[in-house]
């Protein structure tokens, strides 16, 4: 098929046929027409009726043969025959209609625009046979300036046109294979955004969270289906300001939040939510929602809108608040009977006769795990309360963490403590929640480590805080025990295997202890290896000043 049809097929070739042929072949028509017509005598002669034949013939194999499954330069023959067709019309016409000459120009234009620049020499040839035909055909050369002029005017007309229009056809066809590409890449783009976009809405149907995007001016973007059903429970639609309802309570269920302090006018306003628990829905048909926002940024600087995620927290919460209540409620049973073994206990020792052999010390025996037990049960009602109290007042912690060794020292054999603090560390806090910080890191570190080894708690002035560092090279912990240490009744294995005592409540504590003085405790460990100990490092981290309110 020629360079001016791209699809290699029967319409392609319609199309070829339409382009390049059909104008000729309408054009020597209405010129035969009209020599039939005005000069009969020059139609019905063999140059004229020879010459209409092979334009005919040209058109007829130019529509009906199968050009598609040939080489790109078959074709040219077509233009070949319409060029030996205007050379046959011309031997008689050229003197009565010269203009007909003009008929070649069609297949010129073919040869130029839909071939290779090679079949420019077959346009020039062509037109070449055409003006010299009829010299060739009488045998005989031109004579004047005039007939040489004749010969060759039309070659070169040709060459210029064909030249022309062959540097026009490649610029055209760059253009056409440029717009091609850049139609092919737009076509993948489009494809891969489709892919991307069905990618995006079937991620946000499956997760089992409620998503929703809105763009910098705050108007909803995209949201999914569990998004919807949350706000629904609230009594608004994600895309319908304020974004807010009337049944929205903070995370004690009891307190209303306004609608401006609601999660999305928040997010929309530019705070970033982490963890933000609210219970929504009226009352018997609450559910806790958990939320986080982030600013959606392109390359850092081009605010495009903020995404909100929220997860249903409801069985969750639910499971906490049961955990809590039996807690308390453990607690506050066992301590009742606790308190009678007791006082039946110091009766018992107050009458028992001192010579009774082993009485007195067995019953001492009984008396110092009732009051471990009690400590247990202290532990677990502690627990039950997420709030710490603490009544802040000028303390040096180097005292403070003397007494808290003594206290988790007494009465067992392990490893040798050693303080270390070079000077006064006076920070403002409560001094009975520090202390009890302190002793459950030291606690812990003498529990796991072995009687022969040191445990070193070292207390380090900075600036505007004080560090209690606690050293141990014991068992330490692997990665997947540092990541739960703090959880609530948490108990790493080697803990059950060797029937260390506790109940997994000492980090938490000082954690919480720490938290409502504005500090901070933190862990590091490596396991011990058969040919090395393990080694922990818990830091408790003060301020000198509370940066929080005292009760939270």
């Amino acid at each position: 098929m020629p360079l001016l049809e791209h699809e290699a097929s029967r319409r392609g070739r319609l199309r070829v046929f339409a382009r390049a042929q059909l104008p000729f072949a309408i054009a020597f028509g209405i010129v035969a027409i009209l020599v039939a017509i005005v000069l009969p005598e020059r139609f019905f002669t063999v140059a004229v009726l020879s010459g209409t034949a092979l334009a005919a013939i040209s058109t007829l194999l130019a529509g009906v043969l199968p050009w598609e499954r040939w080489p790109t330069h078959a074709m040219a023959a077509i233009a070949v025959l319409d060029l030996l067709a205007v050379a046959s019309i011309r031997l008689e016409l050229i003197s009565v209609t010269p203009g007909a000459s003009l008929l070649c120009i069609f297949p010129v234009l073919w040869l130029a625009f839909g071939f290779t620049p090679r079949m420019i020499i077959l346009a020039v040839a062509g037109t070449l046979f055409i003006s010299s035909a009829p010299y060739v055909l009488r045998a005989r050369t031109p004579e004047t300036a005039v007939d040489w002029l004749n010969v060759a005017l039309l070659p070169m007309l040709t060459i210029g046109i064909a030249v022309a229009v062959n540097i026009g056809a490649r610029q055209l066809r760059r253009s056409r294979h440029a717009i091609q590409e850049q139609a092919a890449q737009l076509e993948r783009s489009l494809a891969r955004a489709l892919d991307a976009e069905a990618l995006a809405e079937s991620i946000l149907e499956t997760v089992d969270a409620g998503v929703a995007f809105y763009t910098a001016d705050g108007t909803l973007g995209v949201a999914n289906a569990h998004a919807a059903d949350m706000v629904a429970a609230v009594g608004f639609r994600l895309d319908t300001p304020p974004y807010a309802g009337e049944h929205v309570l903070q995370a004690d269920r009891r307190t209303p939040i306004p609608f401006d302090e609601q999660i999305i006018p928040r997010a929309l306003r530019g705070e970033l939510l982490s963890n933000h628990l609210e219970w929504v829905g009226e009352a018997g048909q609450q559910r806790a929602i958990l939320a986080s926002s982030a600013r959606v940024m392109r390359n850092g600087d081009t605010h495009l809108g903020t995404v909100i995620v929220a997860h249903d927290v409801t069985e969750l919460a639910n499971a906490i608040d049961v955990r809590e209540a039996f807690l308390t409620t453990v607690s506050h049973e066992l301590r009742t009977p606790l308190t009678s073994i007791h006082g039946y206990l110091e009766l018992i020792m107050d009458d028992a006769e001192v010579d009774a052999p082993g009485l007195l010390p067995a019953l001492r025996v009984v008396q110092r795990n009732a009051v471990e037990l009690e400590r247990r049960v202290q532990e677990l009602l502690t627990a039950s309360d997420s709030t710490v109290q603490i009544e802040p007042s000028r303390i040096d912690l180097a005292d403070v963490a003397a007494r808290a060794i003594e206290t988790a020292t007494a009465g067992v054999s392990g490893p040798v403590v050693r303080l270390h603090a070079d000077a006064a560390a006076v920070v403002s806090a409560d001094p009975e929640q520090v202390h009890r910080a302190i002793t459950e890191l030291v606690a812990n570190a003498v529990k796991f480590t072995p009687a022969d080894g040191t445990v070193d708690v070292a207390v380090e002035p900075g600036a505007g805080r004080v560090e209690v560092v606690v050293r141990d090279a014991g068992v330490g912990m692997s990665a997947d025990e540092l990541r739960q240490a703090f959880d609530k009744f948490y108990r790493a294995d080697y803990a059950r295997d060797q029937a260390v005592q506790g109940v997994g409540l000492g980090l938490p504590a000082a954690r919480a202890i720490a938290d409502a003085h504005g500090g901070s405790v933190t862990l590091r460990s490596t396991p011990a290896t058969a040919s090395a100990p393990g080694a922990t490092v818990a830091t408790l981290v003060l301020p000198q000043e509370p940066s929080v309110i005292p009760s939270r």
